[in-house]
C-alpha cells in the first residue's frame, strides 16, 4: 500500500478525501487522539446536509487560512449547513469582517485592552478573585472550578470592571450567553432553541441601545462605552449598528474565554497529579502550565472562514463560497514543533505566542491579555489557598459546552479539603 493510502486510511478518509466524523460533536467532546492524528495530515472534507466543506487542521495550513483574509473571508455566507455559525445575527461584528473594516473596529475596542488599561484593572481583579474564592470557600469542602470561581471572577471582571455596568444587569448578557449557547451548538444550525435566543437577543440589543443613550448623557471616563459614543458622535468612526455590535461581541464573547482558561487549566492539573507537584514546588512554573492548558484545551475550539474564489489548500480544491474550518489547537499537537504532544508537560518552555489558541493573523482575540493576566491571578490565589486542592474524581471527563467556535467545560467539581 502507498502511503497516500496508508494516510487516507489511518484518517478513516475514503478516495475522496471525506471524512465520517462529528466534528462538532463527539470530535468536540474529546478531541486529543484526533489532534495528534491530523496535526500533520492534508485538509479533508466533512458533510453537513449533503453538502462538502473543507477542515484545515494542520499548524501551517491553519495559519494561512486565518492569515490570508483575501482568499478567506471571515464575512457569513450562505452556504447550506453552516447555519450553526450564525449566532450574531448579520450582525457588523469585528469578527465577522475583514481589513479595512475589520481593522477600524477593532481599534475603537483596542484602549479597554491596553497595557495601561490592564494595569489599573489588576488591583480590581485581584480584588475579586479574593471575594470570590471567600466565598467558594465558605461552601465547604467541594466546590465548582466553573460555577464558584470561573464564572463570577469572569463576569465581574468583564461587565463589571471594564464595562461598568451595573449589577442588575449582568443577568441580561449572562442570559444571552446560555440561550445562545442553546440555538447554536450543531452545525447545520438545526435547533429547537432559536425562538428563546431570539427573545435573549431582543433584549439585549434593547439594553444596548439605553445603555448608549445614557453614555451620551452621562459619559464615565476609561469607560469603554463612553469611548465607542465619543468615536460615532464626534469623529464619526462607528454606527450606532456597529456600536451595538462590538458591545454584543464583547459582552457574549468575553465572558466565555475568561471562565474557560482558568477552568481547564485546574482539571488539567487536577488529572496530572506530577504536575501539580511541580508547580507547587515551583510557583514559577505556573506561566508553563497556563501556556501547556492553552495548547492543549483553549477556550476556542474552531474558527470558520469562506473562500472567495476557487482555490486549493495543500492540494485539496475549495469552490468559491465553500467553508473552511480551522481547529484551534490541532497544531498544537505537531509532533515535531511539540514532542510527545498528548503528553501534559508545564516545562516545555512553550511560547504562547507560537500557538493559535487565540487565533493568528487579524484575528488574534484582542483581549487574550486581560484572559491571561484574569487567569494568572486565578490560578495564583486558588494554589495557594488550596494547598490541598484535587478533582473530587481523578478520571472526570467534564462535559463540553459552548456555541460551535468554543469549547468550555460545563462543570469541574473539585475537593479543597
Amino acid at each position: 500500500m502507498q502511503s497516500a493510502d496508508l494516510e487516507l486510511d489511518a484518517l478513516g478518509l475514503g478516495s475522496d478525501r471525506v471524512a465520517d466524523v462529528d466534528l462538532y460533536g463527539a470530535v468536540k467532546l474529546w478531541p486529543y487522539q484526533h489532534y495528534a492524528a491530523w496535526a500533520e495530515a492534508d485538509p479533508f472534507y466533512i458533510l453537513s446536509n449533503g453538502h462538502r466543506q473543507v477542515v484545515c487542521a494542520r499548524y501551517e495550513d491553519t495559519r494561512t487560512v486565518l492569515q490570508d483574509y483575501a482568499r478567506f473571508t471571515s464575512t457569513k455566507q450562505p452556504y447550506p449547513g453552516t447555519q450553526g455559525f450564525y449566532f450574531f445575527n448579520s450582525m457588523p461584528t469585528v469578527t465577522d469582517s475583514d481589513p479595512p473594516e475589520h481593522s477600524r473596529r477593532r481599534r475603537l475596542m483596542a484602549p479597554a485592552f491596553s497595557p495601561r488599561a490592564l494595569k489599573a484593572l489588576e488591583a480590581k481583579i485581584t480584588l475579586t478573585v479574593d471575594e470570590v474564592l471567600d466565598a467558594a470557600q465558605a461552601k465547604g469542602a467541594a466546590i465548582d472550578a466553573v460555577d464558584d470561581m470561573g464564572t463570577p471572577i469572569a463576569v465581574r471582571t468583564l461587565l463589571g470592571h471594564v464595562c461598568n455596568l451595573e449589577e442588575q444587569d449582568w443577568s441580561i448578557f449572562t442570559g444571552l450567553v446560555d440561550a445562545q449557547r442553546a440555538a447554536f451548538n450543531v452545525l447545520s444550525g438545526d435547533t429547537n432553541a432559536k425562538q428563546a435566543y431570539e427573545v435573549a437577543w431582543e433584549t439585549t440589543r434593547e439594553f444596548c441601545e439605553r445603555i448608549i443613550a445614557d453614555r451620551r448623557v452621562n459619559p464615565r471616563d476609561d469607560d469603554l462605552v463612553t469611548t465607542l459614543v465619543n468615536s460615532h458622535d464626534v469623529d464619526g468612526k462607528i454606527t450606532t449598528e456597529e456600536m451595538f455590535a462590538t458591545l454584543f461581541i464583547l459582552y457574549a464573547a468575553g465572558i466565555g474565554g475568561l471562565t474557560v482558561f482558568p477552568a481547564w487549566t485546574l482539571w488539567r492539573l487536577g488529572r496530572h497529579e506530577d504536575q501539580m507537584a511541580l508547580l507547587r514546588a515551583n510557583p514559577d512554573l505556573l506561566e508553563g502550565a497556563m501556556t501547556e492548558s492553552l495548547r492543549t484545551d483553549p477556550s476556542s475550539y474552531a474558527s470558520i472562514r469562506y473562500a472567495v474564489e476557487d482555490c486549493t489548500i495543500s492540494g485539496i480544491d475549495v469552490q468559491k463560497g465553500m467553508p473552511v474550518h480551522t481547529l484551534s489547537a490541532s497544531g498544537n499537537f505537531d509532533a515535531a514543533r511539540f514532542p510527545d504532544p498528548l503528553k501534559w508537560d508545564i516545562t516545555r518552555g512553550t511560547d504562547w505566542r507560537s500557538l493559535t489558541s487565540f487565533g493568528h493573523g487579524v484575528h488574534q482575540c484582542i483581549g487574550n491579555g486581560l484572559v491571561r493576566m484574569t487567569t494568572r491571578i486565578t490560578l495564583a490565589k486558588t494554589l495557594e489557598r488550596f494547598p490541598n486542592l484535587r478533582l473530587a474524581d481523578p478520571a472526570f471527563r467534564p462535559e463540553v459546552v459552548g456555541v460551535l467556535k468554543q469549547r468550555a467545560p460545563k462543570s469541574i467539581p473539585l475537593l479543597v479539603d
